[in-house]
């Protein structure tokens, strides 16, 4: 079975979608292995724009079966919504979507629980997207989760709801504990979902034995990561490359090939350390020209040059063995273009992520530069095709990591795309 793990490198938001489905053109399974709808992966296809936050984003290519892996956290109300805004035939999804029945549901006090905690924590705010998926991951922690598999038994699921909703006594109102209208909202939209549900470990098994192509999609970045991250500002799942492995149900030794997805820049949503971050002008122009507004939230992204101490970290905790570079087109108009290599931190110069919390706090982001190219690269079909200080832009990004660019990303479209190493 030739498998490939797409993970994002940075915070998030790196282009995984249009990445996830690109690669899909030569996959017969895609697999989504954690996270939950505060994921926003963008498609764009012939000037079409798709944007998918729980489905696999191999959903769009009709002969791929897309896989939902126990590891995701699923609000079902989102997701039924997501099917019909993808316009893809209920006919054709339940050919094509399988759902582990060890995923956890999101309910509706897990976002009553979000909202209520961001709210105590006032400017302490994690700066989470209020989805509920902390609590989600939480609950299934403190082994009080509601699961997929448990819709199969109405009885069985009223039993596990009831323990859910009682263990929050103390800290809902009466209203957001209601079984019964709780339990009337999910059921309503499970009927259809319900065929769906079966051991997505043992599909994934059986087609690593017919030597199927399967393609792992991560959602985040690595310094989201709920351990490897910038804690406490991360996600509430693991979002490193292993993460596919436990998530999805397979052994990791069914992971083959592991490639993280990098921007040209970086950018980051929600509050937490961000040493790169440009404060200025520049950063207000990264945000134009690469239209960085979340997919999920809408809030605007935070914007600085590209940071390989972070990147390190993240190549190091993921394993990873190549990048894929996304949005080197937003970099055409610039005269210079910075980089992060060290930070500065209590007067030391430093070439790896700090682990004393009081240190992350004090970094100082050093600064070099590199002539920019100041012509289009989103016409280029092939690397040598690129402007020349472009090329050694990615070079440049290459001795900095030791790793290879597998693939170059400059516009939005499927068709935009350089692949330097085939993904199967």
């Amino acid at each position: 079975m030739p498998s490939f793990v797409i993970v994002g490198a940075q915070w998030g938001d790196e282009g995984k979608g249009k990445l996830v489905d690109a690669a899909s053109a030569k996959a017969d399974i895609v697999v989504r292995f954690q996270g939950g709808d505060n994921a926003g992966h963008t498609v764009w296809n012939d000037g079409v724009k798709n944007v998918l936050h729980i489905l696999p984003s191999g959903i769009l290519r009709p002969e791929v079966l897309c896989v939902i892996g126990g590891g995701v956290v699923i609000n079902l109300e989102k997701m039924v919504d997501e099917l019909k805004s993808a316009d893809v035939p209920q006919s054709e999804w339940q050919k094509r979507l399988a759902i582990s029945a060890e995923a956890h549901l999101i309910l509706p006090c897990h976002v009553a629980l979000d909202k209520a905690a961001e709210e105590a924590l006032g400017s302490a705010k994690i700066g989470t997207t209020l989805r509920g998926i902390g609590p989600a991951y939480a609950d299934r922690s403190a082994r009080l989760g509601v699961r997929m598999g448990d819709l199969l038994s109405k009885e069985h699921f009223m039993v596990q709801l009831q323990k859910c909703l009682d263990a929050k006594k103390l800290t809902l109102d009466e209203k957001d504990r209601d079984i019964n209208a709780i339990a009337d909202r999910i059921l309503a939209v499970a009927e259809p979902i319900k065929p769906l549900i079966c051991d997505t470990s043992l599909i994934l098994e059986n087609a690593y034995k017919a030597n199927k192509n399967i393609l792992f999609e991560g959602a985040q970045g690595a310094m989201l990561d709920v351990s490897f991250g910038s804690y406490p500002f991360v996600t509430s799942s693991h979002t490193v490359a292993g993460s596919a492995a436990v998530g999805s149900g397979v052994g990791p030794h069914r992971l083959n090939k592991i490639n993280g997805v990098v921007k040209a820049y970086t950018t980051r949503v929600g509050e937490g350390p961000f040493p790169s971050e440009l404060k200025d002008a520049i950063g207000d122009r990264l945000r134009d020209i690469g239209n960085e507004y979340g997919a999920t939230t809408g809030r605007p992204r935070r914007c600085g040059w590209i940071d390989f101490v972070a990147l390190r970290r993240a190549i190091r905790t993921g394993s990873l063995d190549g990048l894929i570079l996304t949005k080197l087109d937003v970099l055409d108009e610039f005269d210079e273009i910075g980089y992060c290599d060290s930070y500065e931190i209590n007067g030391e110069t430093v070439k790896e992520w700090p682990f004393n919390p009081e240190q992350v706090a004090a970094i100082k982001p050093i600064f070099n530069y590199v002539k920019g190219w100041k012509s289009p690269t989103d016409k280029a079909q092939i690397f040598e095709e690129l402007p020349v200080a472009a090329q050694e832009f990615i070079k440049l990004i290459e001795s900095k990591t030791d790793l290879t660019v597998t693939a170059i990303s400059a516009g939005v479209d499927r068709k935009q795309l350089i692949v330097r190493v085939p993904f199967f």
